[in-house]
This record gives C-alpha cells, sequence and structure tokens, in this order.
C-alpha cells in the first residue's frame, strides 16, 4: 500500500509537470500572418543570393517595413539547379527538372515543357507544374526564362513574358497581380528600383545554387512594402526566420485570389507569417549566420564528439583489461548520458555565438561532466543499474523537449541540418531510435522494480501509461510530430505489455497490436488536419493527400528511399555489424545481466522490434537501425561494466575476509 500511494504521489507530480510544460509551450509568442497587399506583387528570385548583397543592405537599412528569412531553396533533389527552385515555387510541391537547368522560351511558351513535366512526375514525383498560375485570379507574368518555368500554365504557355532587357525598357512596368523576375545579373539593379514602389509589394528570393555549384544552403528572403516589419516564418518550419520556396506559393496564392481558392489547391507549403521585430543590416546576416552554424558548425560538433568518444573507448578497454572497472564504470556512465548530453546540447544557443563550433564542443563537454556523476550518484542513491538511470535521463530529457514544442531539437547534435530542408521541426529518425530505447528500457526496469516490492498490477498499469505518454509525446503535431515513429513504437509497447501480464501473445493479438498503432495515427493525423491548411504539420497534410488521391506518391518515395538506405553500402555494412552486435548481446550479455535486470531480455527484444520496424516505416531507413543498435548496446555495455565492477568488489571482499 506504501508504494502505491508513493508511486501515485510521484506520477501526479509528473502530470503536473507536465502539464506546466505544456503550458509554458502554449504561452510563448505566435508570429501573426503576413498578408501581402493584393493590387501587385513582384517577386525576384536571385540564384545564389546565400549573403546580403550591397542593395539587399542598402533596401534593408532605408525601408522599415521588411519581414526577413532564410529560405530554403532544396527543390525534391538536394542541390538541384535553380531550374528546379522556379519549377518548385511554380508548382507549390518540390520537383525535379532531370538535368533541364537552361529553360527556353519561345513564342510565349517553354519551349521543353512536355520533357520538364515528365521529369517532375519521374519516380512518383506528385508535383503538378503551372499550379501557381492555373488558380491565380489574372496573370502572372514572367521576366526571364527562369522565371517563365514558374509563371507557366499547365500547358507551359505563358500569359505575360518578357526578357530582363525588355523589362527594363518598359520601365519596370507591371501588368499582372503577381509578377515573377529572373534577372541575373541585374537583379540588384531592378531590386533598388522596385523597393518602396507605390502599390507594390516586392519579394526578394534565393531560389537556388548557381551553375555548378549544388550548394544547397539557405539563402536570403525578405518581404518589402509590408507590416508589421519582423521574421518570417510558417507552419512548415515553426522556425523564427526561416521558411520554404514552397510557402511563398502558398502565400502568392492567398494574395492572388483573396484567400477563396488557395486552402483547396494542392500545395505543400504555408502561408508566410511573421514575429514583429526590428530587421536591421546586422541581425539579417547574425540570423543567415546562426542557421548555417546549424549545418556546419555542428558537423565540427560531432566530429569533436567521435574522436572524444574514440578515446574514451580505448580508455575504457585499457581499464577493463587492467581491472580497474571503477574508471571504466565512470567511463560507462558517460556514455550513457550521450543522447541527453546530445540533446541538452540545443538548451544552449551555440549556434548564435561568434564561435559556434567551439561553443558547441564546450556546451557538449559540459553537459557530460555534469550529467555522468549525476547520474553514478542517483544510482548509487535508488540501487539502479547506471544504465537504467542513464536511459531514464534521456527518456526524461526527450520528454521534456517534447512537451515544451521541440525547442532544443532544432539546435540539438540530433537535429536535421538545414542544408537539408527536410525535417524543420519535431523529432527525426534519430531522435525516434533514441527516445524509443532509451523509453523500453526504464519500462522493463520500472515494471522489475514494482513487480519486486509486490505490485506486480501497478507495474502493469505503470508501463502502459508510460507507453501511452510517449507514444503522444512522439507522434502529438505540437510535439514530436513523428508519425512512423508512432506506428514503430505503438505494437511493440502493446507486445511487452501483453508479455510481462502474462498473456499469450497469438496471431490475433499481433494484429490487434499493429492495428491499435494505425489507429493512433490515424487519430493523430485527423485531429491535426482539422486545424487547417495554415497550421496543419506533415501527418495533417497527409490526411490532405488521401483526401485528394495522391498519398500513394509519397508513400512509395518513402518505401523507395527506406529500400534505397538498406541497400547502400553504408547500409549493407549497417545491417551486417548490427546483426552481430546483437547477436553478442542477447548470447554472451543478457544471461549475465539477468540477475540484476530480470526483465532485459524482453526489454532487448523490444528495442530489436522497433529497430527494425522504424526501419522498414521511415524513409531514413538504416539510420533508424543503426542508432537503436547502438544505444541498446551501450545500454548492455554500462550494465555489464556494472556487473564485473559489482563482482569484482565481492571477490575482493571475500579475499580480504579470507586473509583476515
Amino acid at each position: 500500500m506504501a508504494t502505491t500511494r508513493r508511486w501515485a504521489v510521484g506520477c501526479l507530480l509528473v502530470l503536473v509537470a507536465f502539464v506546466g510544460l505544456r503550458v509554458v509551450h502554449a504561452l510563448q509568442p505566435q508570429p501573426v500572418a503576413a498578408v501581402l497587399p493584393t493590387e501587385s506583387v513582384v517577386l525576384i528570385g536571385a540564384t545564389g543570393r546565400y549573403e546580403l548583397t550591397a542593395a539587399d543592405r542598402t533596401v534593408l537599412a532605408a525601408h522599415g517595413g521588411v519581414q526577413f528569412a532564410a529560405v530554403s531553396v532544396r527543390p525534391r533533389y538536394i542541390g538541384d539547379c535553380a531550374a528546379a527552385g522556379w519549377e518548385t515555387l511554380g508548382a507549390g510541391r518540390r520537383t525535379g527538372v532531370g538535368g533541364l537547368c537552361d529553360p527556353l522560351v519561345e513564342n510565349q511558351r517553354v519551349a521543353d515543357w512536355p520533357q520538364r513535366v515528365l521529369a517532375a512526375a519521374a519516380s512518383h514525383g506528385d508535383a503538378q507544374l503551372g499550379t501557381l498560375a492555373r488558380n491565380v485570379h489574372g496573370c502572372v507574368a514572367a521576366v526571364g526564362p527562369g522565371a517563365a518555368l514558374a509563371a507557366a500554365a499547365p500547358d507551359g504557355t505563358l500569359a505575360s513574358y518578357q526578357t530582363v532587357d525588355e523589362f527594363l525598357r518598359s520601365g519596370l512596368a507591371i501588368s499582372c497581380p503577381v509578377t515573377l523576375v529572373d534577372a541575373g545579373s541585374a537583379t540588384d539593379g531592378i531590386v533598388a528600383a522596385l523597393a518602396g514602389r507605390p502599390g507594390t509589394t516586392l519579394v526578394v528570393t534565393g531560389i537556388g545554387p548557381p551553375p555548378g555549384s549544388h550548394d544547397p544552403r539557405p539563402q536570403v528572403s525578405y518581404v518589402v512594402g509590408v507590416t508589421p516589419a519582423g521574421w518570417l516564418s510558417s507552419a512548415s518550419t515553426r522556425r523564427v526566420g526561416v521558411i520554404n520556396l514552397t510557402d511563398l506559393t502558398r502565400t502568392l496564392l492567398d494574395t492572388a485570389t483573396g484567400g477563396t481558392t488557395a486552402a483547396t489547391v494542392a500545395v505543400d507549403g504555408a502561408p508566410l507569417a511573421v514575429y514583429p521585430a526590428t530587421v536591421s543590416v546586422a541581425s539579417a546576416e547574425h540570423r543567415l549566420g546562426a542557421l548555417d552554424a546549424l549545418s556546419r558548425a555542428a558537423l565540427q560538433g560531432d566530429l569533436a564528439l567521435g574522436i572524444a568518444a574514440a578515446l574514451l573507448v580505448a580508455l575504457f578497454v585499457a581499464c577493463s583489461l587492467t581491472g580497474r572497472l571503477g574508471a571504466a564504470l565512470v567511463i560507462a556512465a558517460w556514455a550513457s548520458t550521450l543522447p541527453a548530453t546530445m540533446l541538452l546540447a540545443g538548451a544552449v544557443p551555440w549556434y548564435e555565438t561568434r564561435s559556434p563550433a567551439l561553443v558547441l564542443i564546450l556546451t557538449v563537454a559540459g553537459w557530460g561532466a555534469v550529467l555522468t556523476p549525476l547520474v553514478l550518484a542517483t544510482a548509487r542513491r535508488l540501487d539502479a543499474p547506471v544504465a537504467v538511470v542513464g536511459a531514464a535521463l534521456a527518456a526524461a530529457a526527450f520528454t521534456v523537449d517534447a512537451a515544451l514544442g521541440g525547442v532544443m531539437e532544432p539546435g540539438s547534435m540530433l537535429n536535421s541540418r538545414p542544408t537539408n530542408g527536410g525535417r524543420w521541426y519535431g523529432f527525426g529518425n534519430v531522435t525516434f531510435a533514441m527516445y524509443a530505447a532509451a523509453v523500453l528500457v526504464t519500462m522493463g526496469y520500472l515494471y522489475q522494480r514494482l513487480r519486486a516490492a509486490g505490485s506486480s498490477r501497478l507495474g502493469l498499469v505503470t508501463i502502459a501509461v508510460v507507453g501511452l505518454g510517449v507514444v503522444v509525446c512522439e507522434g502529438w503535431p505540437s510535439m514530436g510530430a513523428d508519425f512512423g515513429g508512432v506506428l514503430a513504437l505503438t505494437p511493440v509497447v502493446i507486445w511487452l505489455t501483453y508479455v510481462l501480464s502474462g498473456v499469450s501473445v497469438s496471431s490475433p493479438r499481433l494484429v490487434a497490436a499493429v492495428f491499435g498503432a494505425v489507429v493512433v495515427c490515424a487519430a493523430i493525423s485527423w485531429l491535426d488536419w482539422r486545424r487547417g491548411p495554415g497550421a496543419r504539420s506533415h501527418l495533417g497534410a497527409f490526411v490532405q493527400r488521401i483526401l485528394d488521391g495522391d498519398a500513394q506518391d509519397v508513400v512509395i518515395r518513402k518505401a523507395v528511399s527506406a529500400g534505397a538506405s538498406l541497400v547502400s553500402p553504408v547500409g549493407v555494412g549497417s545491417v551486417i555489424v548490427g546483426v552481430v552486435i546483437w547477436i553478442l548481446i542477447i548470447r554472451l550479455l543478457l544471461p549475465r545481466l539477468a540477475e540484476q535486470f530480470s526483465t532485459v531480455r524482453l526489454v532487448a527484444i523490444s528495442v530489436l522490434s522497433v529497430a527494425v520496424l522504424g526501419t522498414l516505416l521511415n524513409d531514413g531507413g538504416i539510420s533508424v537501425w543503426g542508432t537503436a543498435t547502438a544505444s541498446f548496446a551501450v545500454t548492455a555495455g554500462v550494465l555489464w561494466t556494472e556487473w564485473a565492477a559489482r563482482r569484482q568488489a565481492a571477490d575482493d571482499r571475500r579475499t580480504r575476509t579470507t586473509w583476515v
């Protein structure tokens, strides 16, 4: 009874803390809609605009009403040419050009349009070229060949087309509600001439890498002639000062249609929003630099952590071979804190500093120095394995971040790099694999402790509640927003509950577990879909794709991506190494660990199941397998180290007793 009462109080405190974190998330400042005047919008697309030019600095300094962001120019294939960026802008979905990087316009028509349509549809592409022109009320004018790709109708024709020289000779005359400009070397001059023109909203945006560079970095994007000034964002990125090209498509459609048809148009972007603020040249450059650091400096941090880990592994092996298992256990404890350490790096804005790589390295080292003795002390205080305390710490860190809306994930060492232009919010494949492994280890040990205290039923209720809570944290749109993670984790949690409760795991029950995962995913996605196109995450957007009848292309592309990751040289090598590791763990380590962790075999099977399911159900494929395998290998290694250290200490005590 006392155990039940203490446990109930503890669970209540955890629930209160979680609700408090969600309240903190809800109280965070929200952006306001970035509405463009409907009279005339001119979008100038610039190739290779990774930094502010002299013209950009002049405009930002002279005009107070500027909304600024870094724009992800990624089309379907990372690093594809600027033509792919223009087509992505016109389609509202990422597309590829199949090497057709030099558009040609003849007689008010894109000359090679049929080939471009085929390239967009290749390998189950779902971008519909001409979406922007087809849905705008009025016309879309194009200046320059690149702009023609975005302004063309579905049949490749153009309502209004001028060369750059013709546009300049006309005095920059505007004839359509939306005008797209690919001005090449004349870009800065046209920007300077149009900025501040009465009745015209000017959008300047990077559109793609220069010829031959394949540089996927985000580029400059800003809007002149609007209020309020500030940092652009969108529901597609949920990051202050970061947008996607497809967000510009959605916003142009909203502007040119008065919002009457844009909600039903099949585009992936979300309307632009703005966090009100004063944008200066210095702050804009700082914002670009900080985003770039998340890609470049993060790699240096990964390298430093890898070197440190290799040195510590060597030291660990040396200590183990020479019988210094106490020192080896300290190193093992540090290894158990790595998931939490890598995530908590995002709690410090290292990317905002002048030396981001150095600050990141110091941050990771600092967290390791703090968390390692904390884990050791907590394990001693609770009489629990160090590996379990490390896993519980990781599970708690990920849960806290989920409750806060994933605020640490972007700056952590687990983030999807901005140059990839992939997952901007929520939990990615690596985070999911670490989170799932840590939670399953924690759940298994909690059940063991409660069963040992005579509360088996309470143990079952605990793992069921914890499992459900983690699934919600993983999949809820304003938390982890991970569709594949929910599908992979839910049936495993249900299976583990079956086994621990003593229920025989029959085929119908396994089918019921899988069905439960589908139901949970469907429910979360449907609730997200109900929020509307301006607020949906990719979960709700997938529901809309199902309603539109084009979800199959997404499913096929993700399946192909997962398969490609498996059959690549890295994938094949990871599978082989991973299988060997699992065999060694199950045959050699687990029998020795069952005494201190009686449910460890079931936990191992659970983590292995998540690794397999996550690999098959996520487009990241092999990253889930590798991360989940490595995470549990570390857990098993730490458990073995502690077992060996305790055995050595017991032998030493017997030896001293014998001599006495």
